[in-house]
């Protein structure tokens, strides 16, 4: 059985082990049932745990796992790498061990992301998509908000109807008496209000597995896309410090020119054919990555939204057939 460091072993080899500068690794979630996690989510107005019970909660932490496993194993480069068959076949994984990020690195990071996210691209094309994906980051985490909310209010109203059936039941026991007929028509109200409670909770349950878990995911996603194009960033600003330096050091008079003059020529222009090579390779791996995220993303938002629109739609008409027949049964009463 793996573990949740099993996991971030294969996430740290995938992200030290390859030059990932234009690959977007697909993110980790978070570990199952953490502390840290339920603050981050609070603090951030996602989705609360307390929300919903231990079971669906590990059951949304295992399909988190199952995105991150299927997008890597779904990934040209990434699935050829040694430690996704080693993850995969072997019964255990080499070393475990715990990977913490440090708060003064998340700070530095920050600052040197802010110094660089207005340095101009060279192609307007990646210029865009640095624009578009820093605010569809903040977007993202809007619309999990706002599903939390949708989901936090329905269940509200679930534990109302429990009150409700549970109030309408003894208040026509005692109201009823012995009447037989009076009380089994308020028994099945109360019993009809009870299959909406149930058919609202599992609606809650099934849409925070499947549909929530996409929010979830790709808030994450869209942060790994940033990185990426942050990294870009870095190589094309040190390709364009390189080409700088190798400009200033090209001789301008041949017969005045010095040997060690020479040598930091030499070496400046190996410097910049490296950073420009770089570079490149970079910028073509990003376009590629690029199509297959926006891909992927429009993929499994599509099939996510049918599924929610599908169970809404049986939930709706199981919750009308219910209804109906005590309002049938309620008519018919004399």
């Amino acid at each position: 059985m793996r573990q949740y460091k099993d996991f971030q072993w294969l996430y740290h080899h995938l992200s030290t082990g390859n030059d990932i500068g234009g690959i977007i690794i697909p993110p980790i979630p978070d570990k199952l049932g953490s502390r840290t996690l339920e603050t981050r989510k609070i603090m951030a107005g996602l989705r609360q745990r307390i929300s919903i019970g231990e079971i669906e909660a590990t059951a949304i932490d295992c399909k988190k796992l199952e995105i991150f496993l299927n997008k890597i194993a779904g990934h040209p480069y990434l699935a050829q790498d040694n430690h996704v068959d080693c993850f995969l076949t072997e019964q255990e994984t080499p070393e475990r061990f715990s990977f913490k990020k440090g708060f003064f690195d998340n700070v530095l990071k920050s600052i040197v992301d802010f110094r660089h996210q207005k340095y101009k691209d060279r192609e307007p094309a990646f210029q865009q998509d640095r624009y578009v994906i820093n605010n569809a980051c903040m977007y993202w985490k809007n619309v999990n908000q706002s599903f939390s909310q949708v989901i936090q209010s329905r269940r509200k109203v679930a534990v109302a109807l429990i009150i409700l059936a549970s109030n309408v039941v003894y208040i026509g026991a005692e109201i009823a008496g012995n009447m037989s007929t009076e009380r089994k028509l308020i028994q099945s109200f109360g019993e009809c209000l009870n299959f909406c409670r149930k058919s609202i909770d599992a609606a809650c349950d099934v849409n925070e597995i499947n549909f929530g878990v996409i929010l979830d995911y790709y808030a994450d996603y869209y942060e790994e896309a940033k990185e990426m194009l942050y990294r870009r960033t870095i190589r094309m600003i040190d390709y364009d410090s390189a080409l700088r330096a190798y400009e200033k050091a090209k001789p301008r008079y041949q017969e005045s020119v010095s040997r060690e003059f020479y040598v930091a020529y030499w070496k400046a222009d190996v410097k910049r054919k490296g950073t420009k090579n770089a570079y490149e390779q970079t910028t073509e791996t990003a376009k590629n990555e690029l199509k297959r995220f926006n891909f992927a993303r429009v993929r499994d938002l599509r099939d996510t939204l049918l599924k929610f629109a599908e169970f809404q739609l049986a939930a709706a008409r199981n919750c009308c057939t219910v209804i109906s027949d005590v309002l049938i049964t309620l008519k018919d009463y004399r």
